[in-house]
């Protein structure tokens, strides 16, 4: 299976990127973290070097105020992306020195062209959480109230925006397609900033019933809402309606049944499958002790190893290329596999559960 591994990243390190998209999910900003942290686990120059070049070409060539403004393809992708790296100690710099030309285009986007109305949901959720990280980073005065408005004004547009689709699970488990957990954690973030948060307590008791009379079908939905929620329960410790819910779920959610009948064999990628599922694990494990969920960290490394998606990556060329993103491809698998061995099964921890 390592041969199989380093064969793709190989693959990927001999391959012209300069076509591929900027995009932090499916293209070059994604890379650029993936050679960087792999340049940190195996020491290559080969992959440091990558991701610098990958880097470069995105801040330098790439750039553009005409592009999207999204997460997930777009200019705050890249952001998010930088930021990480600056964060993480791969680049230094001033992040809003660096920032200045994709934050200057998001903020002209949503003042000045036709109202963020026309956005679709999901993206203006996903900017709200950007504009969020970048609002911590700001010590003027002036700034924090620039970037406040920003928010302000994209959250109410999003909340005039949620409907059924918005608040329903998907059919099968998928970041992209379940917005009611990442929608909760934000409005936590945004109620630890403290400065629109009687505004987000009325939103969450209009939406109170309208999300506490839903119950996610899959289990694996009943893990990423009960990560969300998690994060939105200490500030709603006087209201025992979102107390006895979060118990519920937490009781509700089965591992074997999410690990044996609801991931098929190849969704192992962190958009989902295996890889989302550990990393929701782990973070919940880690940050809310009183509800941890146990789980064999081994059984996810094998279960990701023995995949029939390692061959298909081999053997597939269209498989392949729809799966060579952070998030939606194996480069994302292969940086989870490694965290699995670093926290997990090292110093004989492979058989005990965490």
């Amino acid at each position: 299976m390592e041969e199989i591994q380093k064969k793709l990243t190989d693959k990927l390190l001999s391959t012209n990127l300069n076509r591929y998209p900027v995009s932090l999910f499916h293209g070059k900003m994604g890379l650029s973290i993936y050679f960087y942290q792999l340049s940190k686990i195996g020491s290559n120059p080969e992959y440091h070097s990558k991701a610098e070049q990958l880097l470069d070409q995105i801040l330098m060539n790439d750039l553009s105020i005409n592009q999207s403004i999204d997460v997930e393809d777009g200019l705050a992708g890249i952001g998010l992306g930088v930021t990480w790296l600056v964060k993480n100690g791969f680049i230094e710099g001033d992040l809003n020195e660096m920032l200045e030309v994709i934050d200057d285009a998001i903020y002209r986007r949503i003042v000045f062209q036709p109202s963020p109305s026309h956005l679709p949901s999901t993206i203006l959720l996903h900017l709200t959480g950007y504009l969020y990280i970048r609002l911590k980073e700001q010590t003027d005065d002036h700034l924090q109230i620039i970037y406040q408005d920003l928010i302000i004004k994209i959250l109410n547009v999003l909340y005039n925006q949620i409907d059924d689709d918005f608040m329903n699970e998907s059919y099968t488990f998928s970041v992209y397609h379940y917005n009611l957990p990442v929608f909760l954690w934000i409005l936590s973030k945004l109620l630890e900033s403290g400065f629109y948060n009687d505004r987000i307590y009325r939103i969450l008791h209009t939406l109170q019933i309208n999300i506490l009379s839903r119950f996610p079908v899959l289990h694996a939905n009943r893990l990423f809402l009960l990560w969300g929620i998690l994060h939105l329960l200490p500030f709603m410790q006087n209201n025992s309606s979102w107390i006895n819910y979060v118990q519920l779920l937490y009781r509700e959610i089965n591992l074997q049944e999410i690990l044996e009948n609801e991931l098929k064999d190849r969704t192992i990628f962190a958009s989902n499958g295996l890889s989302m599922i550990y990393i929701l694990l782990h973070a919940i494990n880690k940050s809310f002790p009183e509800c941890q969920i146990p789980f064999n960290p081994q059984t996810i490394d094998t279960q990701i190893q023995k995949s029939d998606a390692w061959n298909a990556l081999i053997e597939r060329d269209y498989f392949y290329k729809i799966h060579q993103g952070l998030v939606n491809g194996f480069p994302g698998v292969q940086l989870v596999l490694s965290h699995i061995r670093q926290n997990y099964l090292s110093n004989e921890q492979n058989a005990n559960e965490i």
